[in-house]
């Protein structure tokens, strides 16, 4: 056997001199035996331990073989993180002021959003009453003279919803509001023309409107206020020729409408518009 392993020539997918891959092991040695047992368990182990190092490179690194890692890659400047932190809090205000069908369904539309108002900062005036109702001392729980549970008699008539960051989301709150007729949302710098148009089609009761200092509004917003056929007063200040001229032709469309345009220099009209209140409407 040794003389035949001599003379049979070399192959490279020989294991040992004289005998294939594919030998049966008797004819191997003790000693060759475990030297091909070695070689295959550490070719096995090798190829697996490689398969889990690629598999972690490529989780890690998109370009594992060429780029840096996943994590370098992202903008950690303090401009980008608070680019990221103001836009997921954002999306809290917008999730916080959802329209929630189980608490109308238990207080009933009108006692729901003034719970909504009072608890965010704002204020709400019942029918037949004469003073808003507002959380005044904040550094308490939260208790309020509103009424815990579904009352018909309660209808909201005023709502003061000024300097409040009221999205969309909380505009809705807003429907089934049959018997409300006066709303401020002043100095709101996210009200934009999709508010005013679910308003124009929500409140059809409406008589007075302050949207004074909205800086999203434009021309188009306006428009979307024609279906208030009841509106009387309309406050809104802006040098913006269009938005002007937009209010003019609300008025023309809208029978017995006054539109108050405040302009940011104007002391005559700031002074005007104060002296208009609730109890005017």
């Amino acid at each position: 056997m040794n003389s035949v392993r001599k003379i049979m020539p070399l192959c490279s997918k020989q294991v040992f001199t004289g005998k294939r891959f594919n030998s049966n092991s008797n004819d191997l040695t003790k000693e060759e035996n475990k030297i091909l047992y070695e070689k295959l368990l550490d070719k096995s182990y090798s190829s697996e331990k490689q398969t889990e190092a690629s598999s972690f490179a490529k989780w890690v690194t998109p370009h594992y073989k060429f780029g840096p890692s996943r994590i370098m890659n992202y903008d950690w400047s303090i401009k980008n993180i608070y680019s990221w932190y103001k836009s997921k809090r954002v999306e809290f205000h917008k999730y916080n002021q959802r329209y929630v069908p189980e608490r109308v369904k238990s207080l009933g539309s009108d006692i729901a959003v003034a719970h909504f108002i009072v608890y965010r900062g704002g204020a709400i005036r019942f029918r037949g009453q004469d003073n808003f109702i507002r959380w005044t001392n904040k550094k308490e729980e939260y208790f309020v003279n509103l009424p815990q549970m579904y009352d018909p008699n309660y209808f909201v008539e005023a709502i003061d919803a000024s300097s409040l960051m009221f999205y969309y989301q909380g505009i809705e709150n807003f429907k089934n509001l049959f018997k409300l007729k006066w709303l401020n949302l002043s100095n709101n710098p996210v009200l934009d023309n999709w508010c005013l148009d679910y308003i124009g089609h929500a409140i059809p009761t409406l008589e007075y409107l302050d949207i004074s200092n909205c800086h999203q509004i434009t021309a188009a917003g306006i428009a979307g206020l024609q279906k208030l056929t009841h509106l009387k007063i309309l406050v809104i200040n802006s040098n913006n020729i269009e938005i002007q001229m937009a209010c003019f032709a609300l008025e023309d469309i809208i029978p017995g409408l006054f539109v108050l345009i405040q302009d940011n220099n104007d002391v005559k009209l700031e002074t005007k518009k104060e002296n208009l209140n609730a109890n005017e409407v």
